[in-house]
């Protein structure tokens, strides 16, 4: 019977030890690569944890293209696009690693443009915005290019982009608009674009309202159907007469209120508007503001105005923002037939500013006593040096029970008197 050869065992024992080197090594390459992918998903979990800008981020992730590129784009917006050399090798790199990342186009096209390299930064913008469409600011910057070099079809498709991106946030893109009309460089081209969409131009324009533009430059931008639009009460004209009011502009308030509303020169001459009561297409706060609620009711009808006071509450059934020069004025009106109760009070009043009845410097009162045949009421005022917009108000003041009073007026009348102020003044 054949015996088998038996290996020696210091053969076995050296190649086993082989096997363990090659093992431990093994090993030790999982181990690290290992840890390495571990410390990058951590860092990847922590940039998309916490912000850019956070101390975590800036000590264990300082170069992770995520947070470079996050953190740069917030700079960019703080720092209204000025970024040191460091920060942009640090982009470079980051877009190097990260080639699908729109973010890295949007930064170094901005910068090529503050390099004054028109040309590469719009290829390296439009190279951005086709890895990521959503991309707002590349759209802002590529519509600022397109329209300064009248590139208006482009301009548009830009315009109808951002609607849809910002359609809850729209008059981002208005004011964006609106700082690009004040530019000489790119006014004609967005006057020429918004022409084209009279929505976005109404944002536009009411965009400028709010702003610090003179009227004269809105009134300017304005396309004809704009103008016509002016007077819708959700339009730009009402903001812009209100804010000349609220800063104490009043005769150019009023100016600018006449033109937006298209009064005759006969009309915009009235110490008060539509004093003899007609419908008329004008609005507050230099036409009437009427009353209509649970203190009573104020109505235009007929050349008249209908008030209906409920007597059970206090306040305002008409008023009127006038702007008067300082002199002498004698107010006039005619009082109908009506029903009254002696708890219950009725008056006109003229007083100083546009700051509630009680806080006003009261300039004068006239009683409003309606009789059985119609009679005619005066007074006369004086207005002062420095009270430069007065209110004309017709207020009802409740008396200890609440009675109803009903009157119908007519036949407003303001004008100046010359000569020192009359006993009955």
């Amino acid at each position: 019977m054949t015996s088998r050869k038996r290996r020696p065992s210091g053969g076995t024992g050296r190649r086993g030890g082989l096997h363990s080197v090659r093992g431990f090594a093994s090993a030790a390459i999982l181990v690290v690569a290992g840890v390495l992918v571990g410390w990058l998903s951590f860092q990847a979990a922590m940039v998309r944890t916490l912000p850019a800008t956070a101390p975590a981020i800036l000590r264990f992730a300082p170069g992770y293209p995520d947070a470079v590129l996050a953190r740069t784009a917030t700079r960019l917006v703080v720092q209204r696009g000025i970024l040191d050399a460091a920060t942009l090798d640090a982009v470079r790199r980051a877009a190097a690693a990260a080639p699908l990342d729109a973010r890295a186009y949007l930064i170094l096209g901005h910068q090529q443009l503050l390099d004054r390299m028109p040309g590469r930064a719009v290829a390296t913008l439009e190279a951005g915005q086709r890895l990521d469409p959503r991309q707002r600011l590349i759209h802002l910057l590529l519509l600022d290019r397109y329209l300064r070099t009248a590139r208006y079809a482009d301009a548009a498709a830009q315009f109808s982009v951002l609607a849809r991106i910002l359609s809850a946030t729209q008059p981002s893109i208005a004011t964006a608009m609106a700082k690009m009309t004040m530019a000489p460089e790119t006014r004609a081209a967005v006057r020429q674009t918004l022409s084209t969409d009279p929505a976005l131009e109404r944002g536009v324009l009411i965009a400028l309202a709010r702003s610090d533009t003179a009227p004269a430059a809105i009134f300017t931008l304005a396309s004809p159907a704009a103008r016509a639009d002016a007077r819708a009460p959700e339009s730009w004209g009402p903001i812009l007469v209100n804010r000349l009011v609220d800063r104490g502009r009043y005769p150019l308030a009023r100016s600018v209120w006449q033109r937006v509303y298209g009064l005759s020169p006969v009309q915009a001459a009235a110490l008060i508007t539509n004093a003899g009561f007609r419908k008329t297409s004008a609005a507050p706060p230099f036409d009437w503001t009427l009353t209509a609620n649970g203190l009573g009711a104020a109505d235009i009808r007929n050349g008249s105005l209908v008030v209906d006071y409920y007597g059970r509450d206090s306040g305002d059934l008409a008023r009127q923002l006038l702007v008067l020069q300082p002199g002498r004025y004698r107010f006039a009106f005619t009082v109908d037939p009506g029903k009254t109760d002696a708890a219950t009070k009725l008056y006109w009043s003229i007083a100083c500013g546009t700051a509630p009845s009680g806080d006003r410097n009261t300039l004068m009162t006239v009683p409003v006593a309606p009789s059985a045949k119609p009679h005619r009421i005066a007074a006369e005022l004086v207005v002062p040096a420095g009270c430069a917009a007065q209110t004309l108000t017709l207020r009802g003041e409740a008396g200890d029970f609440p009675s109803p009073l009903g009157v119908t007026l007519r036949d407003l009348d303001l004008r100046p008197l010359s000569g020192p102020a009359s006993k009955a003044a």
